[in-house]
């Protein structure tokens, strides 16, 4: 292992004269050349020091999707921030000696690319696999960004949504790259650290020598055998209480229910763990969507520096988003804990099973989930209407003066400099009333129709807007091109109308028009009902 990263000059480089930021624009996207399919991580977790060992399988893209040549760089793309990220060791199996930097590979601000030729050099050596091995440093308690890997409080713990995977390794950290994390290994302290957590099942915990001062230390390894983006990569590790259950799936197998938080507010999470079973009782009986795996954790902690992440199989949750108790908790509490509880476990099948292609397309996940978590709120504690009429006020009273700013957005964006500026009420709220508009179209059942053409086609896959309208449309044979504007259209756009009433002939007629920022108009439902006056009847 080298003792000056190899990384060293460059980040020296940044640091003295910052890259510019860089505009990334819908229509330019393309995909790799070359793809992560099997990932192996092995976290060694040190106080003050982490090692992240990392074994990628690549891929060609053009024979993984059967395609013509996609062009782009001549080798694999990798990201990872020099500033946090120390590269220490870099081989490709099969090559003989040190990779040598500019021959076979190069480092630019946020880059690491493994030229096409090595990989195909060492490839042919070692029966045609193209592996690719680093090391690399980082420290957790460094990591004030709370992005990535870092340590707050005494826990180890990850956000990489939207970009943090690049601050833990190298990594192609973009989200239409899906690779199976084959094996996570993560090592820490026993006494300090006695829960260590990642995504998929636990394979094997056992206890290890390396401590520093002799001291135990603990290993887990998990194996998540479904594709998913690096976004969704989770760790956790720290001193934990743990509330246990259980759920028997449509199909009769048994999942384990595990909630972790800190000791003194495991006896405030039974409530969460029934909306968890409730959850996956109604997206079953909804939408036939069953969970995957044997195992499904959740943490919730006070140091979790977002609300919740719906990280595959392991759920990490802010403990205000979690906690509940009779004694201090009000009604409005408990709605909240519900509903937060079933958006990051849709997200398993709307998200995680099938992803966004590029982060322009996150209200296709977002949209699409919050849609889904209000249904179930609605209809599980059977109170629609008033779901409705709050979900409502939260629109008009946020969404609409987003729309009135000079943040206006389309819940689709065309271009973006830090992807973190829009996780907004536009892709989120206004997308979610988008999904409803489809629900109001087709119905109830065509909208399931179209949910189930769209897993058919796309699980396993990082997908577009587009594919999901293209399944809403396929499914029930009906024209959906008008339609697609919503995802282009910034503002909130006006529907006025005007009505008359022929006494004689008993005939209402109502005209609308509508006004908005779209060049052609949009496909705006609208559902009508008359009242008698004295009666009160429709």
């Amino acid at each position: 292992m080298t003792s000056t990263p190899l990384n060293a000059a460059l980040a020296a480089e940044t640091k003295a004269n910052p890259p510019k930021p860089v505009e990334v624009v819908r229509l330019e996207y393309a995909p790799l050349k070359y793809v992560v399919s099997k990932v192996s991580l092995d976290f060694k977790l040190y106080t003050g020091r982490t090692l992240v060992e990392s074994v990628l399988t690549v891929t060609d893209y053009d024979l993984q999707k059967g395609e013509s040549d996609v062009g782009g760089e001549d080798g694999l793309v990798l990201d990872g921030e020099e500033a946090t990220v120390k590269l220490l060791e870099l081989s490709v199996d099969g090559c003989e000696g040190a990779l040598v930097a500019d021959v076979d590979y190069i480092l630019k601000p946020g880059k690491l690319i493994i030229k096409g030729d090595t990989l195909r050099r060492g490839a042919s050596s070692n029966e045609t696999v193209m592996v690719v091995r680093t090391t690399v440093e980082i420290v957790p308690e460094d990591n004030t960004q709370l992005s990535g890997l870092y340590k707050s409080g005494d826990m180890y713990c990850t956000q990489c949504e939207a970009e943090g995977f690049r601050r833990i390794t190298y990594y192609p950290d973009r989200p239409d790259v899906m690779a199976t994390f084959e094996q996570v290994r993560v090592e820490a302290n026993a006494k300090d650290f006695p829960v260590l957590l990642s995504n998929g099942n636990l394979v094997k915990e056992g206890t290890c020598e390396g401590g520093t001062n002799g001291d135990t230390r603990k290993f887990a390894v998990w194996s998540d055998p479904f594709p998913k983006p690096s976004y969704l990569f989770a760790l956790v590790a720290g001193d934990l209480g743990c509330l246990e259950d259980s759920f028997t799936t449509m199909s009769g197998r048994n999942v384990a229910l595990r909630f972790y938080s800190e000791h003194k507010n495991v006896s405030k999470l039974s409530y969460a763990v029934e909306s968890l079973k409730r959850a996956m009782k109604w997206d079953e009986d909804t939408f036939g969507l069953e969970y995957d795996l044997d195992l499904f954790n959740v943490v919730a902690v006070e140091s979790f520096n977002m609300g919740a992440m719906e990280n595959k199989s392991l759920n990490v949750f802010n403990t205000s988003c979690v906690l509940a108790d009779p004694k201090t908790s009000s009604d409005a509490n408990y709605f909240r804990v519900e509903g937060i509880i079933g958006h990051e476990y849709f997200h398993n099948w709307t998200g995680n099973r099938v992803t966004c292609r590029d982060w322009f397309q996150l209200t296709l996940k977002e949209g699409l989930t919050v849609f889904r978590d209000q249904q179930f709120s609605g209809q599980i504690n059977n109170c629609a209407a008033v779901t409705r009429i709050s979900n409502v006020l939260t629109v008009r009273g946020m969404q609409f003066k987003e729309d009135a700013g000079p943040m206006s957005h389309p819940i689709r964006p065309d271009a973006y400099i830090a992807m973190d500026n829009f996780y907004t009420a536009t892709v989120y709220r206004k997308g979610a009333e988008v999904i409803r508009m489809y629900d109001t179209i087709l119905g109830t059942g065509g909208f399931r129709k179209g949910m189930d053409l769209y897993f058919k086609r796309h699980d396993g896959s990082a997908v577009t807007c587009d594919d999901f309208l293209a399944a809403m449309a396929d499914a029930n044979d009906t024209d959906l091109s008008q339609f697609s504007r919503w995802y282009s259209t910034s503002g909130t756009p006006t529907v006025t109308y005007v009505s008359s009433f022929d006494e004689e002939k008993g005939l209402f007629v109502i005209g609308l028009s509508q006004t908005s920022r779209s060049d052609e108009p949009l496909f705006i439902p609208v559902a009508l009902g008359l009242l008698d006056k004295e009666t009160g009847e429709e």
